[in-house]
């Protein structure tokens, strides 16, 4: 994948998994300030982006490496994930009609 569609990637990504989130409702009501949030988005991006290209552009060898060493803060005290009922819902809505499957 070119580098311009892996950052492409990673901004809709960061931009979908903030939308609707307690980080996003807390701006909202003034807890967070715009160059707070504007903060946190860039960082999102970048570690995405990093993740991304590692994933999809690096060798399996240094991907593993790097996974390797994520791994060493995977987060044990968090719940399992489930799939995100609103992610469904909004690709559900904003599917476009398949030509060759009848209405």
């Amino acid at each position: 994948m070119n580098d311009q569609t892996v950052k492409k990637l990673a901004l809709i990504i960061a931009a979908n998994c903030t939308r609707e989130s307690e980080l996003h409702e807390s701006l909202k009501q003034g807890k967070l300030s715009q160059e707070q949030l504007n903060s946190f988005n860039q960082q999102m991006s970048n570690k995405l982006y990093t993740f991304l290209t590692y994933l999809l552009n690096k060798p399996a060898d240094e991907y593993s490496v790097m996974m390797e060493a994520l791994a060493k803060h995977f987060p044990d005290n968090w719940e399992t994930p489930e799939l995100d009922q609103s992610f469904l819902n909004h690709s559900s809505q904003n599917q476009l009609p398949n030509p060759a499957r009848p209405h």
